[in-house]
């Protein structure tokens, strides 16, 4: 029996995305710890509850999903690509794939985010461009970026820590 081989890279973070999650964060904890410092102290303080739970009850969701939805590990193997999440996973069969081409940044300029996620956790959902439409991403860095184009006519980004692997692939 023949073992199927497939290689995992890690989704590598960038500084950009590091500082965008760093600073989420630290307004989060910042908001929240003065909103209940004041809820303590100030002579209206019912006034800064409703602030303090409205905020955390808007902070705490998108955290949650933006966390599993965001791009963990790349499975690159025989069969296909696997964008691997926390919450659904998206499976690219070799034989839904049409051509994969190597994006360089000046192919992802002037990039459109039109429903997803840009700095918290990744970069990923739905985006457009008028070079290459419509498409999903997935990425953690703009580095090594692969365009990947299916036979139904949709575009998935996804970017690879190792393009070496990706190019074992091709």
């Amino acid at each position: 029996m023949k073992s199927k081989r497939f290689y995992t890279v890690p989704f590598v973070w960038d500084k950009t995305l590091w500082v965008m999650t760093f600073a989420f964060f630290a307004l989060w904890i910042g908001l929240s710890g003065w909103l209940l410092y004041m809820t303590f102290v100030a002579a209206d303080a019912i006034n800064y509850l409703p602030t303090l739970i409205l905020l955390n009850v808007i902070f705490l969701p998108t955290i949650i999903a933006c966390e599993g939805l965001a791009p963990q590990r790349l499975e690159v193997g025989e069969d296909g690509i696997v964008v691997l999440r926390r919450y659904k996973s998206v499976v690219i069969y070799r034989d839904e794939i049409k051509s994969i081409e190597r994006l360089s940044k000046k192919d992802f300029s002037g990039v459109i985010r039109t429903c997803g996620v840009s700095g918290l956790f990744g970069y990923f959902g739905h985006y457009y461009s008028r070079k290459l439409g419509s498409f999903r991403l997935f990425a953690t860095s703009f580095q090594n970026l692969y365009l990947v184009k299916l036979w139904s006519g949709k575009s998935i980004v996804i970017s690879c820590a190792e393009p070496d692997k990706m190019d074992n692939f091709l």
